[in-house]
């Protein structure tokens, strides 16, 4: 009698594993960067790091991993292991914005202006399709020219979104962004000092002033009930978008046709 039970208490607790109902949990593991203002949802987890992220995919630590549509492409552009979803759920829009201390209102000004500028004579749209849509297989670093006499603002980048936001192995930024920030040098006659920070601190180097500016804070541009702050430090203010993508998911390529 003694076997028998000892049996039954095996049989009962192999059968148990994985779930309460005896069932293993199929749900995805989601990873996606750290967002400013929002706890993760159960299911998902939080990097403050680009790197970090990818490798949680390359090692099974998640099942997806969520990003915007171009780094996607230049993730597995340049490593076969990644591939995109086939099947995407509805698509989620973000806006990416500038984001400032509240009250820096005239270097917000200045900066909306610039970038409204850069809309209405074509920059972004060029600037985008070379950085973006076309991106050198080699990415080039992108020079801030510096302005003799100007004041110098400090904004932090993050090399967590390339080729949005990149940093190459050397330390040097180059990129969208940047390429975007030496525009905007150029428009508010002031010389931009680049600070690399991780993008899970990218709220403490706003708050702690160890930056004026952090570029990048993204903010949904569609209709669902995502709050519009998700990514938004208190006590801060964001400019007009400069760019928009769409999140898509990756997957390591022998998991990308779906779960």
């Amino acid at each position: 009698m003694k076997k028998i039970f000892v049996l039954l208490m095996i049989i009962l607790t192999v059968s148990g594993c994985g779930s309460s109902n005896g069932k293993e949990d199929s749900s995805p593991r989601i990873g996606t960067l750290t967002q400013l203002n929002a706890t993760p949802p159960q299911g998902t987890n939080f990097y403050d790091n680009f790197n970090s992220m990818q490798m949680a995919l390359s090692t099974n630590t998640i099942d997806t991993l969520k990003t915007y549509g171009s780094v996607a492409k230049y993730m597995t552009a340049n490593n076969s292991d990644f591939a995109i979803k086939d099947s995407q759920t509805v698509p989620l829009v973000d806006n990416f914005c500038c984001a400032l201390r509240e009250e820096d209102v005239d270097l917000k000004n200045s900066f909306d202006a610039a970038i409204a500028s850069m809309k209405d004579d074509g920059t972004l749209d060029a600037l985008i399709k070379n950085f973006i849509d076309n991106p050198s297989e080699t990415p080039q670093a992108v020079e801030i020219s510096k302005i003799d006499g100007a004041d110098t603002i400090k904004v932090g980048v993050t090399g967590d979104l390339p080729p949005l936001d990149l940093v190459l192995a050397d330390g040097t930024p180059a990129g969208f962004n940047t390429a975007v920030l030496a525009e905007i040098s150029k428009r508010i006659g002031k010389n931009i000092e680049l600070i690399q920070v991780d993008s899970g601190a990218r709220a403490a180097a706003l708050t702690s002033k160890l930056v004026d500016v952090i570029f990048w804070v993204v903010v949904p541009a569609d209709d669902s009930n995502r709050p519009k702050d998700f990514d938004m430090p208190e006590g801060v203010a964001v400019t007009k978008p400069y760019y928009q993508d769409v999140v898509v998911d990756v997957n390591l390529s022998n998991l990308a046709a779906g779960f």
